[in-house]
């Protein structure tokens, strides 16, 4: 039986990382960025519509979004760590996307940006696999603590990321600020108390009740300040992107 309440809980909490609901404010540390920036993903991704590749796919988390893609490729950088725990279809050398010019509908990258040396080189790859009016959507930081280290590089404000998109031939037609006003602060307090807990290296049961009796009150308090409290935008976590290749 015990057996059996370690394995549900397990995944409950593996669900909740990236998809999560309202009772998974009790075991995702994140949960108000993760919350934030499924919520968007949900409502962009069904727009994109035959094939999709997923840059920097990692473990597919958004996959199931993409509801009116054709056809899927995940893509990561070539590396023996990647192959051997991501989920990718191809692996590239961080250089040049191994496809055909013009080849795809779609690219979705996901927090992935930061994470690239070379972003505009990037941008410009993904200019060329994409067929004219190719669509783009795209998540990336503005605030958020070094992570991945040594391979972080960047943060965009809204109008660095626009101006990195249209230098490369892109035409933005949407762009989202996620997870604004208090909220903002409050994942970034948590995030820090994470790190200083180091709650991911804690067995599963004391992560759990270490995020149930800390981490979600502060969750909870501020998602219902920001649903009185005036909005204060310029204060947020991430950036969406919509945008198609001119």
């Amino acid at each position: 039986m015990l057996g059996y309440c370690k394995k549900m809980l397990g995944a409950f909490v593996t669900v909740n990382q990236f998809f999560p609901s309202l009772p998974g404010i009790f075991v995702n540390p994140f949960w108000l960025s993760r919350r934030a920036l499924y919520a968007s993903l949900r409502e962009y991704a069904p727009r994109l519509t035959g094939t999709v590749l997923d840059f920097g796919c990692g473990s597919t988390p958004y996959r199931g979004l993409l509801t009116a893609a054709t056809r899927y490729i995940g893509l990561e950088y070539d590396s023996p760590d990647n192959r051997r725990h991501k989920r990718a279809d191809i692996f590239y050398d961080g250089l040049t996307i191994p496809l055909e010019d013009g080849s795809l509908d779609n690219v979705l990258s996901t927090q992935t940006i930061e994470h690239v040396p070379n972003p505009a080189r990037i941008v410009a790859e993904w200019r060329r696999i994409l067929r004219p009016g190719g669509k783009l959507l795209m998540t990336v930081p503005f605030m958020w603590p070094e992570h991945e280290m040594p391979h972080d590089f960047q943060r965009y404000t809204t109008n660095g990321l626009r101006k990195l998109l249209e230098e490369n031939g892109f035409e933005v037609l949407a762009q989202e600020r996620l997870l604004g006003g208090c909220r903002a602060p409050a994942q970034l307090f948590l995030a820090w108390l994470y790190d200083l807990l180091r709650l991911g290296t804690r067995r599963p049961f004391v992560h759990c009740m270490l995020t149930a009796l800390l981490f979600a009150p502060v969750s909870l308090a501020a998602t219902i300040l920001a649903a009185v409290a005036p909005a204060n935008s310029p204060t947020y976590l991430d950036n969406l992107i919509f945008a198609k290749r001119v």
